[in-house]
Parts: structure tokens; sequence; C-alpha cells
């Protein structure tokens, strides 16, 4: 805690001493009194041990200026005191003033007088500050490169490029020598990137978090990574001048995320939409592992990537922001941009993480093509020449990505496709942008996802660190005492060596430190729910939880990591007493030889098990017996291939310690037997090299192979789905036709007979003259009948009543068809269920699915029962809830019935379930012309039915013909043919399958 002291200093004390001797007022001299000034000592002792880490991300921003502020209590930003290395003692600073106040200020500004003239980010973006202990708050951090007059550079992740350099560098391993900026070409621009990170007070106990980033010396440590959604989030923070705090941060970047992607993509983002800094800066160019490829970030990367390859990044983020701001994002021309980038982006990362180089080259092509409106053929020609190289860039970058650990090669290819989805629709438009209770219970189940799966993360590595930790004992029990002589010496430097090369290939504090900051995350999203409602509270206790466990992780591993460290320094100390260096350099050598021999057995057990899966996987697709067998063979081959993969990345880190310590034995020895020993065990080590990478080609040729059965798989089964589907067709349209038919006969009955009554008493029974199969009982004083149908029983009941231009009439019964089906028209109490009838007619209810049974009968001018003779008819709506019953299925749901005169068409939609199965049906025809034209469109909803849509048109002269369509893979996809056949469809399936299915009535709602 600070420490402060106002005091009168020496000076101050012997003027108003002398002044005060002098005595008072003024003399007759003239002499006027002057008050002594008091001048005020502040001192404060501070400590600069809070870390915020982070990177700077658009692609990675490398020797960009960094500056830190806060922001007071108006958002306005303001110095802050930081330091670049945590403090390991307390310093002390003072000021010196008038007042309490101002020197208290002075205190201030000779701490913000120490922060360093400059920081710069470094090689992949990254930089570090510590603040003050005490500090809480918002930091508000802008990063920034310029296109000239410094060493700062921005690299290119944009698949299509970053457009054009003014001058060609000269080519070495990143640059090819040409004007064209490619991916992972680095090149001046002047950007400014921003993020605001709030700092919330430390807990009692907080000296608990010492180390959380590996450092004795600091306290607490939070992410604050800068990318393309942070700045729009600072942005509109500081524009909108209030207070900063967690809460604010929050549902700004909420607001963001929702109106930049689009609700259901941010849902993706479920673990960072709290703190959009905690995650996300990933340069897709070179993936260093230090952050998880989740579906978040991989979308995060996406966006960023697909805004760097427009005309003007600056501009483009300018327009975002603005269109934010007015709520109008999704409907510029700047977003419709956007969305056709992130497309491509989308489809290039799937065939990067699905495909081999040449199918990464066609995407790419398709991506270019779409950036650039009709290229010329010189365009296409030149993008085609550098298309292979820029394919086996983004083919190593994904592979390097890989090795580094951000994600399985079998989870890319997954999150590829998961993504490419969420993106295929970004922005929001209407009630979309406004997160309400439904957005929150599905982010709330998503982030309860990420949770679990973190907290079994996070029982594995806890169960690595006990292991590691284990070994670190074991091998610390051989170092100290234990260390007699030679040999004692040798084996303790030997085991400290085989611990560190472990601890390298386990990389368990990487791990550790993802795993706490993705903790903080979920906290701060979960914060965000539980400030929607308290509801939510335990998805916060268990994020909280998680937090602190991971964060005890953390902290084990910054022990174990310094233990080795001490270890290695040990042995290096051993090596000296007792002068084994040449000795131990041989042990390390050979056992590190032994390690990359097993890791050798290991990649060819992988290989074997990879190579057999994929046989069997491959046969099982050929044969095409049994789909979703299919798909298990294909899965466990894609695993295998994945586990090859992984096995050979393990192999090839285990050749390079090898060749390390074997180089190293080299160094050191002395006589030509142990050089002779050294140069074998080098020429071995590069010799297993090439091996490894023959088989590092093959985990790769292994994985495309199964990634494309997969998909083949996939087909198969959603084809045999979606056959099954169109089994139900029968069932749909006997349904729908035998409800239409009753509907519309009994609404033709009803019409008569209202006009039959119209001349008649006011009230009375009787036969329909008409319809003589009906009789009927009536009220036209309250506009009341019944019908009654002598031949089949069936009964209506309707109330009515005259609107303006409409006979409004709630109508209900049992209906009795010639095939022996019973339609229930169901209805409530007549006056009440009127009432309801006539304010959806006029309006007033807007959704039909709130009435019930209504009838609806509109004339070419208003009506009464005095004129109702003499009015034509225009149009007849029925919209109605109905229950079918017919022996061999059922139905509930809603069936609507129109029909206009003026343009001699109708129109007929039916909704709702029969058994397990949802549809709807629409049919519309046209007949106003010489031969009636028909529209029928049945979908089938449901997981299982994948969106199926049956949609056929034509005439019966003609014939009718249409498709089939489905969900497939995130979009609308076309599964076969449909042509009418006598009694029923055919349809030609993308298998080459012809099925008939009979029995199957395609509506005629002619009538």
């Amino acid at each position: 805690m600070a420490q402060r002291m106002t005091k009168i200093t020496p000076i101050a004390a012997s003027v108003a001493l002398t002044l005060g001797l002098a005595g008072c007022g003024s003399d007759n001299d003239r002499n006027t009194y002057v008050p002594p000034v008091e001048s005020v000592t502040s001192s404060d002792d501070a400590q600069f041990n809070v870390e915020i880490t982070g990177k700077a991300v658009k692609g990675a921003m490398k020797g960009a200026v960094v500056s830190v502020m806060t922001l007071d209590e108006t958002g306005q930003s303001v110095p802050v005191a930081f330091r670049l290395e945590a403090s390991a003692e307390a310093e002390t600073f003072t000021g010196e003033a008038t007042s309490q106040d101002a020197a208290d200020a002075a205190v201030e500004a000779s701490k913000i007088a120490g922060n360093p003239d400059a920081l710069v980010t470094g090689d992949n973006g990254s930089y570090s500050i510590y603040l003050e202990d005490d500090f809480t708050g918002p930091v508000y951090i802008t990063v920034a490169t310029a296109e000239e007059g410094d060493e700062s550079y921005l690299r290119c992740d944009a698949y299509v490029g970053c457009g054009t350099y003014d001058e060609a560098p000269e080519a070495d391993d990143v640059n090819d020598g040409d004007t064209n900026i490619e991916f992972g070409e680095w090149y001046k621009a002047d950007l400014e990137l921003s993020v605001v990170k709030y700092i919330a007070a430390a807990e009692a106990d907080a000296s608990g978090a010492s180390g959380a980033a590996g450092d004795a010396n600091v306290a607490r440590s939070f992410k604050a990574n800068v990318t393309f959604l942070t700045t729009l989030v600072a942005q509109a923070l500081l524009e909108a001048g209030d207070d900063v705090d967690a809460d604010a941060i929050a549902s700004t970047s909420l607001n963001t995320v929702i109106q930049v992607m689009g609700p259901d993509a941010a849902v993706l983002l479920s673990a960072l939409i709290g703190d959009l800094s905690n995650g996300g800066a990933v340069d897709l160019s070179d993936v260093d592992g230090e952050e998880a490829l989740s579906q978040g970030v991989l979308a995060i990367a996406q966006l960023s990537s697909s805004i760097q390859g427009l005309s003007s990044i600056s501009e483009v983020m300018t327009s975002i922001k603005e269109g934010i701001k007015a709520g109008t994002l999704s409907t510029t021309d700047v977003a419709a941009t956007l969305q056709a980038a992130v497309r491509s982006t989308a489809s290039v990362f799937v065939a990067i993480a699905t495909g081999d180089e040449a199918a990464i080259k066609t995407a790419l092509e398709a991506a270019y093509a779409a950036k650039i409106p009709a290229p010329t053929a010189a365009q296409i020609a030149a993008f085609a020449q550098n298309s292979a190289g820029i394919a086996t860039k983004a083919k190593a970058a994904k592979d390097n990505a890989v090795k580094n650990g951000a994600a399985t090669d079998a989870e890319l290819a997954e999150l590829a496709g998961t993504v490419q989805e969420a993106l295929e629709e970004l922005g929001c438009t209407g009630d979309e942008c406004a997160a309400g209770d439904d957005f929150f219970a599905d982010l709330a189940v998503a982030l309860s996802a990420q949770i679990d799966a973190s907290s079994t993360e996070l029982t594995e590595l806890q169960a690595s660190v006990d292991a590691a930790e284990a070994m670190l004992a074991d091998v610390q029990a051989l170092g100290g005492d234990a260390i007699t002589d030679a040999d004692t010496a040798i084996a303790f430097v030997a085991a400290v060596a085989a611990l560190e090369n472990e601890a390298e290939a386990a990389d368990l504090s990487n791990m550790a430190d993802i795993l706490y900051v993705k903790s903080q995350g979920y906290v701060s999203t979960a914060s965000l729910l539980v400030a929607q409602s308290s509801d939510y509270q335990g998805v916060l206790d268990t994020a909280t939880d998680l937090q602190d466990a991971a964060l005890e992780e953390v902290e084990n591993l910054s022990d174990y990591d310094a233990a080795i460290a001490q270890l290695v320094i040990d042995a290096q100390d051993a090596i000296t007493d007792y002068e084994v260096e040449v000795a131990a350099a041989k042990e390390v050598a050979m056992n590190t030889a032994d390690v990359a021999g097993e890791k050798k057995t290991a990649a060819n057990t992988a290989e074997a098990a990879s190579t057999s899966a994929l046989d069997a996987a491959q046969a099982a697709v050929d044969s095409g017996d049994d789909a979703q067998a299919t798909v298990a063979l294909v899965d466990a081959a894609v695993t295998a291939a994945s586990d090859f993969s992984a096995a050979v990345d393990a192999l090839e880190l285990a050749i390079e310690q090898a060749l390390e310590a074997a180089t190293e034995y080299k160094a050191v020895a002395v006589t030509e037997a142990d050089t002779a020993e050294a140069d074998d065990l080098i020429a071995s080590a590069n010799t297993m090299a090439e091996a490894a990478q023959i088989q590092a080609d093959l985990a790769n040729e292994q994985l495309v192979t199964a990634l494309s059965l997969q998909a083949e798989a996939d087909l198969a089964v959603a084809t045999a789905s979606v056959k099954e589907t169109s089994m139900s067709l029968s069932t749909m349209t006997v349904l729908t036709s035998t409800g239409g038919d009753a509907l519309y006969d009994t609404a033709e009955v009803l019409f008569d007979v209202f006009e039959e009554l119209a001349d008649m008493g006011n009230s009375g029974e009787g036969t329909s003259t008409t319809h003589p199969e009906w009789d009927y009982d009536y009220s036209l004083d309250d506009l009341t009948l019944m019908l009654t149908n002598s031949t089949t029983g069936s009964e209506i009941t309707a109330s009515a009543a005259y609107q303006d231009d409409q006979l409004v009439v709630a109508w209900g019964g049992m209906l009795e068809t010639d095939s022996d089906a019973t339609v229930e028209l169901v209805t409530g109490e007549a006056a009440a269920a009127l009432e309801e009838c006539q304010a959806f007619a006029d309006g007033t209810i807007t959704d039909s699915t709130q009435i019930d049974s209504c009838l609806v009968f509109t004339f070419d001018g208003a009506v009464t029962a005095d004129t109702i003779d003499d009015a034509e008819l225009t149009m007849a709506q029925a919209w109605n809830r109905v229950e079918i019953m017919d022996g061999d299925s059922g139905f509930m749901g809603t069936l609507n019935l129109s029909g206009m005169e003026e343009t001699d068409s109708a129109m007929l939609e039916l909704a709702g379930m029969s058994g397990d199965l949802d549809f709807s049906v629409m049919s519309e025809v046209d007949s106003s012309g010489d031969e009636d034209m028909t529209m029928l469109e049945i979908k089938v909803n449901g997981d299982a039915a994948m969106g199926y849509t049956l949609s056929m048109s034509g005439t019966e002269s003609a014939g009718y013909m249409g498709d089939v369509k489905a969900m497939y893979d995130g979009m609308m996809m076309t599964f076969g043919t449909a042509t009418k056949v006598t009694n029923g469809v055919s349809i030609t399936y993308i298998d080459d399958e012809v099925i008939e299915y009979t029995d199957v009535t395609l509506i005629d709602s002619s009538n």
C-alpha cells in the first residue's frame, strides 16, 4: 500500500519563525507583511507487478508503437504509470507542492515520468507491461504501424493478398520478390488498433496469485489482445464518454459482435464475448500455439483476415464502426463486401484444413475471382502463377499450427466446417440485433459446454502435472548429496536432460496458460449472463471454480519450470565438479537417441493403425452397404490419421533433441572414438529425420484421403436420410388433399346456404335446396347456423358477422369425407371465437396461429344482410385449426385456404404434426391461363429431416417437375430431381438411384 506523509520543510519553518519575530501588519516604512508559503511533501511506495500481456494482430503487427493510457470517469484517455518489467522491490516516489492534492499529483507525475521512452511489439505482435499493484480501472492500449518513418510492419494473413508494394522487396524466406503483397509477407501500412481492458480490484488474498505468468514478481496477470474487434469496442467506449467498467466493456462487446457477425456466430464466441481481449489474436499465416484454435478464435481470425484483404483496412473499419453506431451495418455496402470476403476466406480455410495443395490452389483461385469482379485474363493468369506458392505457404501454416498444439488435424477439419457455416450470414437486422432471453439461453448452453470441455482438459492436465512433478522429484533425488562420484554425476546430468526434453515435448506450462486465459473469458461471459438473470449464477460459479483451479496449475507449473531451471544449473555444476563433460554429453546423446527410437516405433505403430483404418473405411465406402456404420469407420480413419500426424510431430521433436544432443557431444569430444560415435549419432538422426518427413507426407496424404471419405460417407448418410423422409410423401399429400377437399367443400356449402337464408325469415329449420343432403337450423338475428349432413353425419356450426366488405365466420364441426376420413375444425365458444375472427380479419391479430377456425368472404363492396345477394364475391379465405383422422394416420395443425376471383388463383397451406412428422405443405394454382399452373412445396422440419423440401411445378399437359433439397454442410443442397408420374412422384437421387413413391396425391386446389 502507499505510504503518504505530509510535513513542513525546514526552510518553510525558518521563514515562518523570522516573520513571526518581525511582527505583523505594516510598519512606518510602508513594509508589507507577506504570509509564509507552506510547502507540502507527499510520498508513495509503489510496486509494478500487475501484468498485462497480449498480441496485436491484424496479421501480426511487428515493431508497432504501443501507447498505454487509462480512462477517467468521462471516458477520456489520461496517462498511467507502467513499466516493462515487474518490480522486484518497491520504489519510493515523492512530490512537493503548496497543497496536499498538488503534492499527491506530483507523486503520480513522478511515477509517470518513469515510464519507458518507447515500447514496441515483438515479431509476433506481442507486448508486456506492468501496472501498479493497487491499480484498478480501465487500461486503454493502442498499437500503431506506420507506412513511413519507423521499423513497424504488418504481416499479410489474407489468403488472396493485401495489395501491392510500391517497390518489390528483395526475395528472401518471406517475400518472393514480386510486387504482390502475398500471404505471409511483411509490408508497411498506416494502421492503429486498440483495446480497453478493465482491471478489477485485487481480492484480499490476491497475494496467493503470485507467479501467474511464471514470474515470482507477478501478482496478477491479464490478457489484453489487440484485434479488429477490440478496436471497434474501444472506439465505441471512448465515443460514449462514460465511465468504463467491466459491465460496459461486456455489453459493448456483445453489441459489437452481434452487429458484425450476427447472433448465430456470436454464440460461437461464448468464451470471449464478455471480454474480446482474452482471445482471437491469431495470425493465420503463423499460428504459434499460444492460443487454442477454438470456434470463436477461428471465427475472429477469419473475419480479421478477410478485412485485411480488402482495399483499405482503416476505411473499412471506419465504415463498420459508423454502421454499428447507426445500427444499420447489415444494410451497408461494406457489409456486403465483407460478407463476400469472409465466405471466400472460410472456403479457403476448409480447403486448407481438409484438402491437399491442389485443393487449396483451386479454392484460392475461386476466392480471387470472387474478390476481383470480372478479372482480366492477365490478372487470372498472374494469380494462378502464384497460387501454387501461396497454397504451399497456407498448407505449411496449417501444419505448423498443428505442430504447435493449436489444434489437432481432426479438430481443425471439424472446426473449419462449423465456422464456415456460422460465417455464411454475417450481421443482423431488426430484432435480431437485440440480445433477448433466447439468445442468452443459447449463450449459456454454449458457454456451459465450453466450460465442461475445459474442465475435462483441466483434469487431464492435473494428471499430467502430477506425473511431471513425480518425475521431477525422482530427478531431484538423484542430485545433491546423492552425487558422490562421476557415475552418479553422469546419471544425474542425463536424468536432468531427459526431464528437460520431456517438459519441452509436453509443453504443460503453455497448456495451463491457455486454459487459465480461457477460464478468465468464461468468467467474463458468465458475469454478463448473471447481469441478465440470476438464474445463470451456477454457470458463473462453475467458471470461477475452473479459473481458480487453472490458476493453481499455472502456479504449480511455474514452480515446476523454476525447479527444472535449477536442476539444469545443478547439472552443470556436477559436470564441472566431477569433470564428466564428455561422458555426460555421451550419455545424454545416447539416451536422447533412444527416446527418438521409441518415438519412431510409436510413429510406425500409428502409421500401421492409420493405414488399416483407412483401408477399412475405403472398403466400407466402396460397398455402400451401411451408411451409419461407414461413417463410424471413416471417423475412426480420420482420428487415426490425425493421431499418426501427431506421432510424427512428436518424433520430429525427439529427432531435433537427439540431433542437438549428438552435436553437443561432438563439440566436447576429445578422442577420435568419441567423435566417430557422435558422427554416427548425427548421421542416424539425420537419416531418421528424412524418414520422418516421408511419414509426415504420408500422414498428411492419409488425412486428406480420410477426410474425403468422411465427406463422401456423410453425404451418403444425408442422402439416406432424405430418402427416408421422402417415404412420408404419401402421408403428407393424402392428409393435405383430404383436409383441403373437405375444407373447400364445406366452405362452398356454407356460403351457398348463407345465400339461401338471406331471402328467408329471421330464423328457421329446413333442408338446403342447393345441397339437399344438408339440414339447417339458423338465426339471422344473431347470424348463427348449424348444418347437419343426413348422409355422413357431419355437423357444422357457424357464427357470422358483417364487417365492412367482409362476411366473417367463426366455424367448427366434424366432417366425414367420402374416403372415410374425419376432419375436425377446432373452434371455441361461439361469441368469443367470432370476436377473434373479426379481430384477425381487421388486422388486430396478425398471427394466424393465435386463432381457431375462421372463414372470411370478401366482396366488391360493403355488405349487409340486405345487400349480400347483390354483392360479388372476390375472395374467400379460411384459417383453420384442424385435426384429421383417416384410419392410417392422423394430423393436428393448421390448414389455410384462399381463393381470389380476380386473379383466378387459389392457395392452400398446411402445417402441423402427423405422428412424429412435423411438416408443412403449400400449394398454389393459377387458373388465369389456358391451363392450370400448379406449384407445390413440401417442407419437413426437425434435425433428422435436415430441412427437407420438395418443390414441384407444372401443368397437366407439360408434366410436373421439381427437385428435393435439404440442408447439408451449412447450405441447401439438391439431393434429387422429382417428376410426377401416375399415382405418385418419381425422384432420381444424386447417387443415381431412382425411387417411385406411389399413392402420392399432388394437391389440386383448382376448385
